[in-house]
């Protein structure tokens, strides 16, 4: 049993793939500025994320490696969840 497996919450994929369907189909209702600092924020949790993924497939005991991808995973839903919380404030 892994430290990945307990550490990032189940079902987080999931919620990650349906917050980022919904803010791509709401892309045209924010502005183009916006988008671009979403865009730049996610990609730079994106490579966190993997950092963390790649360090923990190295050393899958490692407890502070498996929170830090937690908190990453935790980071980009909360970014996702609040961006799509302000499409739906501008609907």
């Amino acid at each position: 049993f892994s430290y990945v497996a307990r550490a990032v919450a189940p079902g987080s994929d999931a919620a990650i793939a349906e917050l980022e369907l919904l803010l791509e189909q709401a892309r045209d209702q924010l502005d183009p500025a916006t988008v671009q600092v979403l865009e730049t924020n996610l990609a730079i949790i994106d490579r966190a994320i993997e950092d963390a993924r790649r360090a923990l497939a190295e050393d899958p005991a490692n407890a502070y490696l498996s929170e830090h991808l937690a908190q990453q995973v935790r980071r980009k839903v909360n970014l996702l969840r609040h961006a799509t919380d302000i499409v739906r404030g501008q609907s």
